[in-house]
Order: structure tokens, then sequence, then C-alpha cells
């Protein structure tokens, strides 16, 4: 696993973020660039990760990234995957 990069100043924390979603389902959202996404809370049932909270991103109906509570207020997950435009954008919806 990659260390995560660079620091994202967000407003709302991944716990509230990932009970919000997991209370609603499935959402269909966009970032501040205007990429549109899927996303929704799960629970990751394998991997480092095993049995934790996790916001799951789909593009296209593909599976692009995941965020893990320790990726949160990062522009990229542990894998290196860039993140921060859909934090961002996950993080207005909370707010709206």
């Amino acid at each position: 696993m990659r260390h995560h990069q660079g620091k994202k100043d967000l407003a709302n924390n991944f716990e509230h973020i990932w009970r919000l979603l997991n209370a609603s389902g499935r959402q269909s959202l966009m970032t501040p660039n205007g990429h549109t996404f899927d996303t929704f809370a799960a629970l990751a049932i394998k991997g480092t990760h095993e049995g934790e909270k996790v916001i799951r991103i789909e593009k296209d109906g593909q599976e692009f990234a995941r965020i893990y509570s320790c990726c949160w207020g990062h522009t990229t997950n542990c894998y290196g995957t860039r993140i921060g435009g859909y934090s961002d954008g996950l993080d207005s919806w909370a707010e709206s």
C-alpha cells in the first residue's frame, strides 16, 4: 500500500458521510469539476481493510476508487488513486 498524499479541508468527517450514504443508499453526485460518479456506503469484505467501513466510488458502472476512514481528508487513497474531487463532491452533498 502507498501512503496518502495531499491534504483536503473538508467540512464533514468520514463517519458522518458514511452514515448519510448508508441511510440514503446509492447516490449520483458530481465533483466540483463536473465529473459525475455514483457512490454508496459498504463494508470491506476482504483485504487489509476487511470489516471496515468504506465509501465506494463508481464511474460508468465500474468501481473506480474506495475511500476508507484513513483516506478521508487526503487527495489520494491508500492505493494511490486520486479521490480529492470525489470527497469534495461528497462533502458538498452532505452540506445540501
